[in-house]
């Protein structure tokens, strides 16, 4: 069974090679080369026409006969360069059919083709195995070599053709075997890149969580503390709403269990919690102060009541800014930083600029501090645009959206 099966593989392999194969399997490594190669390749045909046309016997010289056999010469050259498998293919007619329609051949040079076919016959074997697998190749080989045995009386001439082939198909096959080496080692790169992205926001999204708990717990410790006393502040209350009001302070503290849990869970590097309160939008001036006192230029321009913001969008809204502060200290130090923060009735504006300067440059592949932005914007249903300005800085602009409702 494996037999058979090795058999069928090796008649597609045929199929392919003979008739049915067409563009090559690997290619060139961008559009330019592929324009820069069609141009060679096209300048090689035509010079191999013109030689073939030069190189014919005296007495056939501008005969009908010669100019086609030039033409053909130049015909698998331009064929390769959209399909070598084609051009192999006419190729191998061209060997069979030039000995035949121009016999004189091996009197003036001692072989039964132009040298003008032999140039394009070696450029068209290279550009084959260049561009396709070792199991085509074996075809090309076999079949090219039955070809070339065909004119050809002498066994050492036959030997040194075949060499000659031989040499041309490891030389290409050796350029696709380094091709594909330089595509799977960027499709590992790719790969690599994305699981340490994704990697990346798993890593933001399980921090935001653990610092979200810290606001959900505080929000159900007051439930719970106000649903116990409701006891003591209404003496006078109905024993059915005594009861209702216990049931909602278990619930309350079966609430905060389970939050303590989750955030054990979260917390998988085992590092203990948190021992200073999240902080919120209005200390975003602390961190002003502290790019000031690194020596880099900082702005602070406030517009609306920071204190009344939920405590999830005050804590991402700190977040954000506190994170295109370092990204800006540290790709253009030096350069003047604008720190912009708006409340309006529907939403939070949070703007970080900085000026074009400094001496750092911005590493596209280094942290990913962009990616944690644009978590905590779209975990409220907002959104953060980061892009350049037309002064040749840079500008972090995030929108976070105050109805909770709408978001939870």
């Amino acid at each position: 069974m494996i037999k058979r099966a090795r058999w069928g593989e090796r008649l597609q392999v045929a199929r392919y090679t003979l008739y049915a194969g067409a563009r090559p399997e690997v290619g060139a490594r961008s559009a330019g080369l592929r324009r820069l190669r069609a141009v060679a390749v096209a300048g090689i045909g035509i010079w191999a026409g013109f030689v073939s046309a030069l190189m014919t016997p005296s007495e056939a010289v501008g005969s009908p006969r010669v100019v086609v056999l030039a033409v053909a010469a130049m015909v698998p050259a331009f064929l390769a360069i959209r399909s070598p498998l084609w051009a192999w293919r006419v190729l191998v007619v061209l060997i069979l059919v030039t000995p035949a329609v121009q016999p004189a051949l091996p009197r003036m040079w001692g072989w039964p083709w132009s040298p003008g076919l032999a140039l394009t016959a070696a450029l068209v074997l290279y550009l084959v195995a260049a561009g396709h697998s070792q199991a085509v190749l074996v075809v090309v080989a076999v079949v090219s070599a039955a070809a070339i045995a065909v004119p050809l009386r002498d066994w050492r001439d036959l030997a040194l053709v075949v060499a000659m082939m031989t040499s041309l198909l490891v030389g290409g096959n050796a350029v696709r075997q380094r091709r594909v080496a330089e595509l799977e080692s960027a499709e590992q790169q790719r790969r690599l890149a994305a699981e340490e992205t994704r990697a990346a926001v798993l890593e933001e999204r399980a921090r935001i969580a653990r610092e979200l708990h810290d606001v959900v717990a505080h929000h159900m410790s007051v439930l719970a503390l106000r649903t116990d006393s409701a006891r003591y502040r209404f003496p006078g209350m109905a024993e059915d709403l005594r009861t209702e009001f216990a049931e909602l302070t278990g619930t309350a503290r079966e609430g905060m269990v389970e939050m303590r849990r989750l955030l054990g869970v979260l917390r998988a590097d085992g590092a203990g919690g948190p021992v200073t309160p999240q902080p919120d939008a209005t200390r975003v001036g602390e961190l002003v102060e502290r790019v000031r006192a690194l020596g880099t230029p900082c702005a602070l321009r406030v517009d609306g009541d920071f204190d009344a913001l939920p405590a999830g969008v005050a804590l991402s809204a700190y977040r954000i800014v506190q994170e295109a502060l370092s990204n800006a200290v540290r790709h253009a130090p030096g350069a003047e930083i604008t720190v912009e923060l708006r409340v309006d009735q529907d939403s939070v504006h949070a703007v970080v600029r900085n000026a074009p300067g400094g001496a750092g440059t911005v590493d596209e592949g280094a942290g990913h501090g962009l990616l944690g932005m644009r978590e905590r914007a779209a975990m409220l249903g907002g959104g953060l645009r980061a892009e350049p300005t037309a002064d040749g800085g840079f500008e972090v602009a995030a929108k976070l959206p105050l109805d909770q409702e709408e978001n939870g």
